[in-house]
């Protein structure tokens, strides 16, 4: 779940906006509750589910979908998956001409491009009437699925996060170790200064990440800023964006990070990236993450060592967010409360849990979450993910409210801004100027 920037997230923002779906009339006149809005009802009939994922997601999503239907024998599910660009292009499309499927998969950093066109159902009914439970996950995580209205729009079922990535065995060997608990900012960097005199040859302390969001979100939160107005717009100060860049300009011009030109050749996907192939001592990259990127390490020889942290502290505490996925029913749905029933089945069955394998994230059901860790088959890689999620919710998480525009606008335009500097092209002053006006004329409309 790496942060990426896509030409398909920006195709696929350009659709939506031209589409400018509102819903169906069938039922925007009951999002209040009645004619099965409350998810009550008989669980029977057909059901359109769609997901993004590949072969091994889809694999355990439709033994989850399986499960169900033997579990309501009048039950038919269609199920409809995609890669994650290709996934949300259809969905434009079909948001578009309101043929969305019932049960419609979705992230928080996509969920306002939908719910400002109005084409989801509110699911606090749904909770309030018990036919979606969400007793045993964290308010925090839940809070996630909320839209700027405060309704939620879609119960995450798994929970990711952004962690410190490191190689263990290069940082022992230089002599560093591993950053305290509850290492800063400062201490991050400072570990890595130290570090990289004593890398073997071609190997950084880190990738040039100063155009990274991931990185940023987390330098914001854990030092207590802002990152958008109610109305969508930047809500952090230019001066923190210049503070926040230099830095990793300094890193970069000392020769600690890579360099820009290399940097632009990593491959996508955090199981590929430089990191897993040794190159670096340490990146960013998603919690769950850590068992495919030490796989590929693992092919490189010498027995390197991946593990991870939580993100770098600050004086407003863990720089941590939880990006989670979960389950939507659009206003064109016509099988409410089966599609009820299923979002809570896959979110809260036991059973379905042990089949999914939190493979989209820790799931968010805590006891779903506690069988899984109390599996004594569960391999140990997997089992730190899993435990650094818990220790991250723990936390309680500021919940991050992402405005309509957000990975099409201020993804790809924080990247480029950064890569501008990177290449010589602006000054770090330059570039926050030219981000602001930029960022701020896409985001929230």
């Amino acid at each position: 779940m790496r942060t990426r920037i896509r030409t398909t997230a920006l195709a696929c923002a350009a659709l939506l906006m031209i589409a400018g779906c509102n819903g169906t009339s069938v039922t925007d006149d009951n999002a209040g509750g009645g004619d099965g809005q409350d998810g009550k009802g008989e669980v029977t009939g057909k059901l359109q589910l769609t997901f993004w994922g590949g072969a091994n997601r889809a694999a355990k999503t439709n033994a989850v979908a399986d499960m169900f239907v033997k579990a309501h024998p009048g039950v038919t599910i269609d199920r409809q998956n995609a890669d994650f660009g290709n996934y949300f292009n259809k969905l434009n499309i079909q948001a578009s001409s309101k043929t969305l499927p019932c049960v419609m998969q979705l992230q928080g950093r996509q969920l306002n491009d939908y719910t400002k066109r109005k084409v989801l159902v509110p699911l606090d009914p749904m909770i309030e009437s018990g036919a979606i439970k969400v007793d045993d996950i964290p308010k925090e995580v839940v809070d996630t699925g909320r839209g700027p209205d405060g309704k939620l729009y879609f119960l995450p079922y798994g929970a990711a996060y952004d962690a410190v990535g490191v190689n263990e065995t290069q940082s022992q060997a230089a002599g560093v170790g591993l950053p305290p608990d509850g290492y800063d900012w400062a201490q991050y960097t400072d570990w890595m200064t130290r570090a990289s005199a004593k890398l073997p040859k071609g190997t950084f302390a880190a990738g040039s990440r100063g155009g990274l969001p991931n990185f940023f979100i987390a330098y914001q939160l854990a030092n207590g800023k802002q990152l958008f107005t109610d109305d969508g717009k930047l809500g952090f100060t230019k001066e923190s964006l210049v503070e926040y860049w230099t830095m990793w300009e300094k890193l970069r011009t000392a020769g600690i990070t890579m360099g820009a030109d290399a940097q632009a050749d990593e491959p996508e996907g955090a199981e590929q990236g430089f990191i897993a192939q040794g190159k670096l001592l340490t990146d960013s990259i998603p919690g769950n993450a850590l068992t495919p990127a030490s796989g590929t390490l693992a092919t490189k020889g010498g027995g390197q060592k991946l593990t991870t942290l939580p993100m770098p502290s600050g004086p407003s505490g863990g720089g941590n967010a939880m990006f989670t996925s979960g389950f939507a029913i659009p206003t064109n749905c016509d099988n409410v409360p089966t599609a009820a029933a299923f979002i809570d089945f896959f979110t809260n069955d036991l059973e379905a849990g042990k089949v999914f394998k939190s493979d989209n994230g820790a799931a968010t059901n805590q006891k779903v979450l506690q069988a899984q860790l109390d599996d004594p088959q569960l391999p140990a890689l997997k089992k730190h993910e899993l435990e650094l999620y818990k220790e991250i919710v723990a936390k309680k998480p500021p919940t991050i409210l992402y405005p309509p525009g957000y990975q099409a606008t201020f993804e790809s335009t924080f990247t480029r801004s950064y890569e501008e500097i990177a290449f010589g092209k602006k000054t770090v002053q330059q570039a926050a100027d030219s981000f602001f006006t930029e960022a701020n004329a896409g985001l929230g409309g």
